[in-house]
């Protein structure tokens, strides 16, 4: 089954210009493949460096697309042929892109095609369309078109390039990528980049999109935005958005996997859920896209985490893969997801659990692979790439795991002639792979193919031999004995008939006769064998009975993807043998079981979930315990069984079973009533985004996250979240609204965005609902938060002026914490926080450097700022400033312990010819003055200061301080610019002088 496919043709030149130059294909060096790989190569017949697209057909034979409209077949050890030329338009790398058969192609002849093509003169649209194969057996052509679907082409790249159609045949999903003129990322900016792009964001447009519909082009009543009336709509058609180049893999084991090739920095692979955004152009992967960042379509857009990205190389181009799901690999690859890269010319491999963790990134597994341009899978399960560079198909083939082929066949004897047919077609190879045919006639002549003719000289006995071979050089032989001149034994055999099938348990009978013209009646020898070929892995054939005599009956195996191989013989007395051959098909049945939600469910020991399976076989199911988006199993719908594990016996009718899921925020929803009161009914899809899921309520959201759990959040805080910008600003809730511990106020607390840090919303009914979060929320939680000495934010996280800080307000004390890279979050309260606002906030002095401090003598409080400034508080004095260099002399001389509290700001002199600040030491003041034109300041203390006071200050004539207070033999002095001042400590005498 062929789960996943295609690629549009992509060059160097298309992820930077939008334009493909077409040209001889790179010379490649020889793959690198991990140790007892190989690949295994088949022609498409297509132009190299063509090669768009290919699928497997149920017989194995391939057919391939190329960019300029041709379709080519190749048969299975076969040689390709064109069998259809499809107009197309070809501007640069548009063209023929994709290719889709349909899974009862045996019967119903469909195939699909994704292309572009021009409709008149100067229009050009994207199609996809369902054709009807010409011929009954091998296609010869494409015919009776029907367009399905249909939209305007915009750029030269990324248009409707995918189609995958589902196992049942009645379901199609088609990849449409953005449509927007692709530029340069380096230097885009929000005034030049494409904004045609922003349409993958809306669910009515069809660009950016993957789109599930049925086979007549209508949206599925189950898809996410169907309209009633309106199943033609694109709403209707979409299942997600947000998408800039995509691919769809539909994993058989439930889940839809889409890849998408970034333009500036990452490729994503995301698990695709009904209704989700995956937010191109906003987001590529887990970064923010340039140019489009800056949008306001993208402002406040909270990205939506993919299962795994890569980095983005020059000429990348992310192809879709598939699930391994064969056997033959080693174990460490089963279940595991394929992908390629065109431009890295490669294949790498990536994990995920039941739950939709991936378990591993993408790791490269083989190099140097050619230009993959599609990721399938071979009907025995191994990884095919479809390679641009060579247009060839290159099976990944693991060698110890090859079995050997089967040999077998029958002859018809011409006496008259001596000439004998031989017919090879009863062998097989269990691999499922194209074989070789050589024959040795036993007269020393050989032969090749798997039917030939050979015409004997003479009548003599011959042992003719059979040998063939598969593509890794493993053989197998098998001989018979014939007389040319004689027609030997024939064999009649009586069969239920070719069109028979069987349920599981049920009687198959068979009779035969054998005779020869010597011998007369001969017995007739039987061997069942069963074989068993499970879809997408390689086959198993066993002995089931054998027997002898005119009849043969067995019990049909109760066993799924199983036929059994009846072959009667009858040898003569010369031992000429002749025998006929009958496959027993099974009586089949379409099972189907799938999540509420995607999930992996495993039907007996394959996880395909969807499958033609015998009529009466026993058949396990598994649901697993979560499903791919976290959601728990609960029941299954039909019975309500809460056990995941059951057992069925196929009926003949088919069986659809569903497997229900609850997402956490569905259950508490479900359980709690007070809840459902608070948040009212459900509003549109449960959505996953940031760090989890969330929910719309007509009241309220639900959000769940896997550390927090389910929160809600509600009412004014709710309007608030909403405004700044929710989970995309603030993260996820990690708390209910809780009682917060004063003023029977109420806050939630969140996780955080990338850009908050931990975050909060808090609520009182005198102030309202306000945000805090970051390292100005740390800071004041670390004062006790709410109940501490600031209380209540009174604002949000607000910008400062300047744009370098940020500030909350709060309702106690006058106080705000402000915050800067360069400082870190401070608080300023009380009276200093009122002598800063009055000096102009931050524009006075920088931004606080400390919170409100209590000094060495705890008789006051302080703050130091960024600007060299400092504000100072005690209960005598009041709050002042200090700074600048009046500050540095301050702190030299031991702040408030040398000349004790300010008690003015920084103040000019008469004259602006310098400045002061005045202190109150106990029962002294002292003055610190500073001169323009100088670099220093100088303080002037007590009885000194009293005379300099006294004297008129600097206007005296003394003049400005030119030291600082010092000792001398008698006492203390200080100078001045044209003078000093003494002062006796025994006589207590002042003198002043000049110089």
């Amino acid at each position: 089954m062929r789960t996943r496919r295609s690629l549009v043709v992509s060059a160097a030149a298309t992820a930077l210009l939008g334009t493909v130059v077409v040209t001889a294909p790179a010379a490649h060096a020889a793959p690198v493949l991990p140790e007892d790989f190989a690949l295994i190569d088949t022609p498409t017949g297509q132009q190299a460096g063509e090669l768009t697209d290919a699928a497997f057909l149920p017989d194995g034979s391939v057919l391939s697309t190329g960019r300029l409209g041709t379709v080519h077949l190749t048969p299975q050890g076969g040689q390709p042929t064109q069998i259809a030329s499809l107009p197309v338009f070809t501007s640069g790398s548009l063209g023929l892109t994709g290719i889709a058969v349909a899974p009862d192609f045996t019967t119903s002849r469909t195939v699909y095609t994704t292309r572009a093509m021009s409709t008149g003169t100067s229009t050009q649209v994207f199609r996809l369309s369902k054709w009807q194969a010409d011929g009954t057996g091998a296609p010869t052509g494409l015919g009776q078109e029907t367009p399905l679907l249909e939209l305007p082409v915009n750029a030269d790249n990324k248009g409707i390039q995918d189609v995958v159609v589902e196992p049942s045949g009645d379901t199609l999903w088609v990849a449409v990528g953005d449509n927007a003129t692709v530029q340069p990322a380096g230097g885009a900016t929000k005034d030049n980049v494409d904004k045609f792009a922003l349409r993958a964001l809306d669910p009515a447009q069809p660009t950016g999109k993957v789109l599930r519909i049925d086979t007549n082009g209508h949206g599925l009543s189950t898809n996410p935005y169907y309209e009633a009336g309106s199943s033609s709509s694109w709403r209707s058609r979409n299942y997600v958005s947000g998408l800039r180049d995509p691919r769809i893999t539909l994993d058989p084991r439930g889940g839809v996997v889409v890849t998408d090739t970034g333009w500036a920095a990452r490729h994503e692979v995301n698990l695709a859920f009904a209704g989700q955004n995956l937010k191109w152009p906003c987001w590529e992967g887990t970064t923010r896209a340039p140019g489009y960042r800056d949008l306001p379509e993208c402002a406040n857009v909270a990205n939506a985490g993919p299962l795994a990205e890569s980095v983005h190389g020059t000429a990348d181009t992310l192809v879709g893969g598939v699930a391994y799901t064969g056997t033959s690999y080693p174990a460490m690859y089963r279940g595991i997801h394929f992908v390629a890269n065109k431009g890295a010319h490669s294949l790498s491999t990536l994990a995920f659990d039941s739950s939709g963790r991936a378990t591993q990134q993408i790791t490269a597994l083989a190099t140097d692979i050619g230009d993959p341009v599609a990721v399938l899978t071979a009907p025995n399960g191994d990884i095919v790439v479809a390679d641009a560079a060579s247009a060839k198909m290159r099976r990944l083939s693991y060698k110890p795991a090859n079995k050997a082929p089967v040999a077998a066949f029958n002859a018809t004897v011409a006496p008259a002639t001596k000439t004998v047919s031989f017919d090879a077609s009863g062998s097989h190879d269990p691999d499922l792979e194209p074989l070789g045919y050589q024959w040795a006639f036993g007269d020393g002549t050989t032969g090749s193919g798997r039917t030939t003719e050979h015409t004997y000289s003479a009548t003599e006995p011959v042992t003719v031999t059979l040998t063939v071979s598969d593509s890794h050089g493993a053989v197998a032989n098998y001989s018979q004995t014939f007389l040319p001149g004689e027609a030997g034994p024939t064999v009649s055999l009586t069969t239920p008939g070719d069109a028979t099938v069987f349920s599981a348990g049920e009687s198959v009978h068979l009779a035969a006769s054998a005779n020869d013209d010597t011998d007369g009646p001969l017995t007739v020898a039987w061997r069942a064998d069963r074989l068993h070929c499970p879809r997408s892995s390689t086959c198993e054939v066993n002995s089931l009975r054998t027997g002898t005599g005119p009849t043969f009956s067995f019990l049909f195996p109760s066993e799924t993807d199983t036929q059994v191989v009846v072959t009667a013989t009858a040898v003569n007395g010369r031992n000429v043998a002749a025998g006929k051959r009958y496959v027993v098909n099974p009586r089949t049945a379409r099972f189907s079981v799938a999540g509420s939600r995607s999930a992996r469910i495993k039907i007996g020991a394959h996880e395909d979930t969807n499958r033609l399976v015998t009529v009466g076989s026993p058949v396990q199911v598994s649901a697993p315990a979560t499903s791919l988006d976290r959601a728990n199993f609960t029941k299954w719908a039909d019975n309500q069984s809460t056990d995941p594990t059951r057992q069925i016996i196929m009926p003949a009718s088919g069986l659809a079973l569903r497997a229900d899921y609850q997402t956490p925020i569905q259950k508490r929803y479900a359980d709690e009533a007070p809840l459902r009161t608070l948040v009212g009914t459900p509003v549109g899809l449960e959505l996953i985004e940031g760090d989890g899921h969330w929910q719309l309520y007509t009241s309220g959201r639900l959000y769940w996250t896997e550390q927090y759990g389910v929160k809600t959040v509600a009412g004014e805080i709710l309007t608030k979240y909403v405004t700044l910008g929710a989970h995309a600003f603030l993260g996820s809730p990690k708390t209910d609204e809780l009682v917060a511990r004063a003023n029977n106020g109420r806050y939630n607390d969140f996780v955080g965005g990338p850009l908050t840090g931990d975050a909060s919303i808090y609520w009182t009914s005198s102030i309202g609902a306000m945000a805090i979060h970051g390292e100005i929320r740390a800071k004041w939680q670390a004062t006790n938060g709410e109940a501490g000495p600031l209380g209540f934010p009174t604002t949000d996280q607000l910008t400062t002026p300047d744009g370098i800080g940020r500030v909350n307000h709060f309702n106690n004390n006058n106080a705000s914490i402000y915050w800067t890279a360069a400082t870190g979050a401070h608080y300023v309260m009380g009276r200093i926080w009122q002598k800063w606002r009055s000096l102009g906030w931050e524009k006075f002095f920088g931004y606080p450097t400390t919170d409100e401090v209590a000094t060495p003598d705890n008789v006051g409080r302080y703050t130091h700022f960024s600007g060299n400034g400092s504000i100072y508080w005690s209960p005598s004095t009041d709050a002042f400033e200090v700074h600048g260099t009046i500050r540095d002399r301050f702190a030299a001389t031991g702040w408030q312990t040398g000349v004790g509290y300010p008690i003015t700001d920084e103040t000019w002199t008469p004259g602006s010819k310098g400045k002061y600040n005045h202190f109150r030491q106990g029962s002294f003041d002292h003055s610190i003055y500073w001169r323009a034109g100088t670099n220093v300041a100088w303080e002037v203390k007590g009885m000194i200061r009293l005379r300099w006071r006294d004297l008129g200050w600097e206007t005296s004539y003394l003049g400005f301080p030119t030291s600082g207070e010092y000792n001398i033999p008698t006492g203390k002095r200080s100078d001045f610019q044209y003078g000093y001042i003494t002062y006796n400590g025994s006589t207590g005498a002042i003198e002043d002088r000049r110089y």
